[in-house]
């Protein structure tokens, strides 16, 4: 890893780590200068990788801040992308990059309920917000829920919408694992990260009022645009 590297994901795990909030100004250079022993031209190369990547703001004679995620999604209930961002004004744009019939892996298998032999529908997705990539999505779903879902369709509506609104199916509930993880060559080409890059991964699946699987779905969300809020009471 070059020195730029270590001190940009330095200062990004940091942010991450919730050491400096929204808003929060950052180290002078020269202080990041005396803490990491690198060169200026280095604490400014990391610096500029951290504002194209949309983590900060670089104010001119001020220093750079901490800018705010551009997503934030409510998990209060169960929504699709597109109808909570909808809430927020926010438009999603949604690039399909493959919908086939696959051979599932045992994790799908599992997740979905599937018999050995069994096939499902493979959905690979990118989602854009303000025309930058926020997530990697893969979704599998039983051949017979997917029935009737179309490319389309796919492009310009979230799955639970179409689920109610095209197929006639009452969505009930929903299992989320969120964990940090490293971005692979093929999610930070697609959600144009500099390597090595941290991602937040979103593990879901989603049932209906039976408990019987609708999909299982893996998205990767290039975690310095995208965050989840929830409120707990005691």
């Amino acid at each position: 890893m070059t020195l730029r590297s270590q001190v940009r994901e330095e200062l990004r795990q940091r942010i991450h780590r919730g050491e400096w909030q929204t808003g929060d100004r950052l180290p002078s250079e020269n202080d990041l200068i005396k803490a990491h022993g690198v060169s200026r031209i280095t604490v400014r190369q990391a610096l500029a990788d951290l504002a194209s990547d949309g983590m900060i703001v670089r104010v001119q004679g001020k220093g750079s801040f901490v800018s705010p995620a551009v997503v934030q999604q409510e998990l209060s209930s169960l929504q699709g992308l597109a109808e909570a961002l909808a809430l927020q004004g926010k438009a999603v744009h949604t690039q399909v990059l493959s919908w086939q019939r696959v051979r599932p892996g045992a994790a799908q298998r599992l997740a979905l309920g599937l018999k050995p032999n069994q096939s499902c529908m493979e959905l690979q997705t990118l989602r854009f917000v303000d025309e930058k990539p926020l997530s990697y999505n893969c979704t599998w779903l039983d051949v017979a829920v997917a029935r009737g879902i179309d490319k389309g369709m796919l492009e310009s509506s979230d799955l639970l919408t179409l689920y109610e609104q095209v197929k006639g199916m009452r969505v009930a509930s929903a299992s989320l694992e969120i964990r940090s993880t490293l971005a692979s060559q093929q999610q930070a080409d697609l959600l144009n990260l500099n390597l090595p890059a941290a991602v937040l991964q979103v593990d879901k699946s989603v049932y209906n009022y039976e408990h019987k699987p609708l999909h299982y779905e893996c998205s990767i969300y290039h975690s310095d645009m995208f965050s989840y809020r929830m409120g707990l009471s005691r």
